[in-house]
């Protein structure tokens, strides 16, 4: 079989979205061949040789602290001009912008032009957003650039009854707070109108000052019940709070739908979501997640129900991890899992 590599800039679970992104990924193509992984610095030595295959999970600041690795940029284009493998990249997230007067905006500027150069290199590219997309393709319109959501790092294992008026506020800490304090206004009202009456936040806790941050904001809704702080559970212990809450609550703008594993969670778990950027008119999933007025006004349980079944639908069929490692797995030209075992058996 061919080698093939996979380079993330992490891999210990719950360190973040693409580290939980590439174990999933993994989980799905380790049937399709010998895959090794690789955490940067990364040495052109230790990628495959002829007829090798690279994934890169690429992250700038996950990569580089400045958000810009051009390293790493360098040395793939190195080994795709000298071994003319094939590469795919997964651009979780692309430069940066800078306003004009900020020291960094150079820096970007030239990871932009860098990433140019990686693309004319590259067989296959994925990106997360419609706007990562955009910006992609206006660098380099020959590379095949296909939009690619994010999946669920939580797989639903648990299915108790939904407890009204609990809200669940999942993800990494930093995340958490910027939630609560963008949807500030709207969450007191829920509290003072009694439609929620116990926020429940859950994922990595960072810091203790992060920490008392958030338990700050949470003592400001005043809800009837309560908030309940449980930072770090095992991915058994939060599909349970998922499927137990009666909305999930998401304070991150709609150019981040796409590339958040905290909404594909809520979504695989068949959970209202609550957005101050949800737009019935607008499309999926924009129309599939509940705005904060629209519970005050009063919305019927039937529809709450309707659009909690369509958003997880949309989330099945546009990025279950089926899909993903379908499409990761063609461009790369891997063999399918009967293929490989069928060419194994024959020699």
């Amino acid at each position: 079989m061919r080698d093939i590599v996979v380079i993330t800039p992490d891999l210990k679970p719950g360190a973040g979205g693409v580290a939980d992104h590439t174990l999933r990924l993994l989980e799905h193509l380790a049937d399709r061949g010998l895959i090794r992984t690789l955490v940067p610095p990364i040495r052109l030595s230790q990628l495959p040789t002829a007829n090798g295959k690279v994934l890169v999970q690429y992250s700038a600041y996950g990569f580089d602290h400045l958000g810009y690795p051009r390293d790493l940029i360098r040395t793939l284009i190195d080994w795709k001009r000298k071994v003319h493998g094939r590469l795919v990249v997964m651009f979780h997230e692309i430069w940066t912008f800078w306003p004009m007067m900020n020291k960094n905006r150079f820096v970007q500027m030239l990871h932009r032009r860098s990433i140019g150069q990686l693309l004319q290199q590259v067989d296959v590219a994925f990106t997360t957003t419609p706007s990562q997309l955009e910006h992609l393709r206006a660098l380099n319109l020959r590379t095949p650039i296909e939009l690619l959501p994010v999946g669920s790092n939580i797989r639903r294992t648990a299915q108790p009854a939904r407890e009204s008026g609990t809200a669940l506020l999942f993800g990494l800490q930093r995340a958490r707070v910027r939630s609560l304090r963008q949807m500030q206004s709207s969450l007191s009202r829920l509290a003072s109108a009694g439609v929620i009456t116990r926020l429940i936040t859950v994922g990595l806790n960072e810091s203790s000052e992060i920490d008392r941050k958030e338990s700050e904001l949470l003592s400001g809704f005043g809800f009837a019940r309560g908030f309940e702080q449980r930072g770090s559970q095992s991915e058994e212990e939060i599909s349970r709070l998922l499927s137990k809450a009666a909305f999930g609550i998401f304070g991150q703008s709609e150019l981040s739908y796409t590339k958040s594993g905290t909404l594909m969670a809520y979504a695989a778990h068949q959970l209202n979501v609550l957005s101050e950027s949800a737009d019935k008119l607008k499309t999926e999933p924009s129309c599939w997640l509940v705005a904060p007025g629209e519970l005050i006004a009063g919305i019927s349980q039937a529809e709450l129900q309707r659009r909690a079944h369509r958003l997880r639908d949309w989330q099945e069929r546009t990025c279950s991890w089926g899909i993903i490692a379908g499409k990761v797995a063609d461009a790369l030209q891997l063999e399918s899992p009967a293929q490989s075992r069928i060419e194994t058996a024959n020699k």
